[in-house]
Order: structure tokens, then C-alpha cells, then sequence
């Protein structure tokens, strides 16, 4: 019989983005990026694309999970008005997917909006995640086009 070992899972904290990680972030969102095979070409070709705000560190929009002290990943959450916010973006570095770390993000942004006063919370997603963003509580609302291609949009309703 095979002994079974307790998995640890790692030590994750989320925290404001300093603004002298822009460009490591940056980085992080380009390897991200890259996974999803419809966007590759368009980011090959111009990297450009990847391009976070210097005022979304300072304001405190982004927030950083670091697992085990490393930047494992970030999202963005901008309110939009009307009693909406966005989750402008979620990146996780793709060595660490399937660690939680992406659901951890999407919970706190999902806290962050309600605290807002926002009672929907959108996010416009490559096609590949849409099975997570379910498993998180979205639904899809329609698909628009980004710089990087077509997208999803997806939303949840505020629990409360």
C-alpha cells in the first residue's frame, strides 16, 4: 500500500504593485501572453502591445500574488462607472498555472469591486480561459475584438 504524503501547497500573499516592477510585470504579462496560440503573432510582431500603465501601480489597481517570496502573477480591477468594474487583467506566470494563484486574483478582485460599490465585474478574455473564468463564477455576455485578436467578454453579478 502506498503512503500517502500531505501536498503543500504553497505560501501565497496578495499586495499592491510597486511601480519599479512595471517592467518585470510587463514581462510576466508577455510570457503569459504567449500561451494562447491565437495571440502569439500579434505579439511577435509587435511587442508593444504589452504595455502596463504606470498610473495602474500608483493608484493601487494592480495587485501582485507572490507565492513562496517570487511574483507568481497580477491582475488588474478598474472601475468602469455605473456600478461596474473590470478586471482589466490577469496574468499568472504559465510555469505556476493550476497553482490557484489565478483564482486567488479573480477572488480579490471580486472583493475589491464589491467594496467599490460595483455590482457587476467584467473581463474581457482570451478564448482559451473561458472554462476558468466559469469555474469562477462568469458568464459569457458576447466577444469583442482586442489589439491582440478576438476575445471573450465575460461577466459575474455580485453575490450580495
Amino acid at each position: 500500500m502506498a503512503e500517502k504524503t500531505a501536498s503543500k501547497r504553497p505560501f501565497m500573499v496578495l499586495r499592491h504593485a510597486r511601480p519599479a516592477e512595471r517592467q518585470a510585470l510587463e514581462e510576466l504579462q508577455w510570457r503569459a501572453s504567449l500561451v494562447h496560440p491565437a495571440y502569439r503573432g500579434a505579439l511577435l510582431q509587435d511587442r508593444s502591445i504589452v504595455h502596463l500603465p504606470a498610473e495602474h501601480l500608483r493608484d493601487g489597481s494592480a495587485v501582485v500574488a507572490e507565492v513562496d517570496g517570487k511574483v507568481a502573477g497580477f491582475a488588474i480591477i478598474l472601475p468602469t462607472g455605473n456600478r461596474e468594474a473590470e478586471l482589466d487583467g490577469l496574468f499568472v506566470e504559465p510555469e505556476m498555472a493550476g497553482q490557484g494563484i489565478g483564482r486567488a486574483l479573480v477572488e480579490d478582485a471580486r472583493q475589491r469591486a464589491r467594496v467599490s460599490g460595483a455590482t457587476v465585474l467584467k473581463v474581457v478574455a482570451a478564448l482559451e480561459v473561458e472554462n476558468f473564468y466559469r469555474r469562477c463564477g462568469f458568464e459569457l455576455a458576447g466577444e469583442t475584438e482586442t489589439l491582440l485578436g478576438k476575445a471573450l467578454v465575460m461577466v459575474q453579478l455580485s453575490r450580495d
